[in-house]
């Protein structure tokens, strides 16, 4: 048997161990689909990622290789309701390419190779107290969101950092990091956050799933104005990145005051 101060449950949305533990979880289907799979392009990639907002759900590219090869392979994760995924499922390789083709333009070129296809159903899943004493859940196993604008794993990094900022300060004063006051904090600190990133998340959904004419126009006025204006683009950059809200402390070489930035 292994014996510990903390136990953090990390093993994702699905997660077995919170289930077994009796945390109360909330789940909200989306009634989409998440098919993921490796696909190849004419075009190199170049290191950039691509997401194509449509109304039947947002499609993304994320580059795969190295710094010495840049390459033209990238992961995809395609957004499909339960009709249309048995139907793209059903294609063949080359029609899959031929529709990816379809809803996602030649910003890489022609798609040239998709491989194995994995799907799961898309579910807002979030846990309201993800702490006990001796417990705390983090990442997806206390809040796994749609990945519209890919929120997930960065959310994940900073709810992270914040338990990390909550166990040095429990070690500072000689207490443990299972005791509940930390882990408390560390709750009371992260949820803003994970609020604030379900409703920007849920707020892209339901606005490109409009297909009203004046919802839809306005929809694509903006997207292109993000396109062309530098500065409109970085800051949604950096609210998609949740940069611009607190930041955890994890070291104290520079002097720590426990308050928000």
């Amino acid at each position: 048997s292994i014996t510990a101060q903390c136990l953090i449950v990390a093993d994702g949305g699905r997660s077995g161990l919170r289930e077994k533990l009796g945390f109360q979880a909330s789940h909200r289907r989306y009634d989409q689909n998440a098919l993921i799979a490796n696909v190849s392009t004419s075009d190199s990639h170049q290191f950039s990622a691509f997401e194509r907002f449509i109304e039947a759900g947002p499609m993304a590219l994320l580059p795969h290789g190295s710094a010495l090869t840049p390459g033209h392979q990238s992961a995809l994760v395609w957004t499909l309701s339960d009709e249309e995924l048995e139907e793209v499922l059903a294609l063949s390789d080359g029609d899959k390419c031929q529709r990816l083709q379809a809803r996602f333009g030649w910003r890489l070129g022609r798609f040239t190779r998709i491989g194995e296809c994995h799907h799961y159903p898309l579910t807002l899943t979030t846990v309201d107290e993800p702490v006990r004493p001796g417990v705390a859940l983090v990442g997806n196993a206390a809040h796994a969101l749609h990945p519209v604008a890919g929120q997930g794993f960065n959310l994940a990094l900073r709810g992270l950092m914040t338990l990390v900022e909550q166990f040095r300060l429990a070690a500072e004063a000689g207490r443990s990091p299972g005791d509940f006051q930390i882990l408390r904090r560390y709750h009371e600190l992260h949820r803003p956050d994970w609020q604030q990133t379900v409703q920007f998340s849920d707020s892209l959904i339901r606005l490109f799933g409009h297909s009203t004419a004046p919802v839809a126009a306005a929809r694509d006025v903006g997207l292109v104005g993000l396109d062309l204006l530098p500065g409109a683009k970085r800051l949604f950059a950096r609210k998609a990145m949740g940069t611009g809200g607190r930041r955890a402390v994890i070291n104290n070489q520079r002097g720590y005051r426990d308050h928000d930035r």
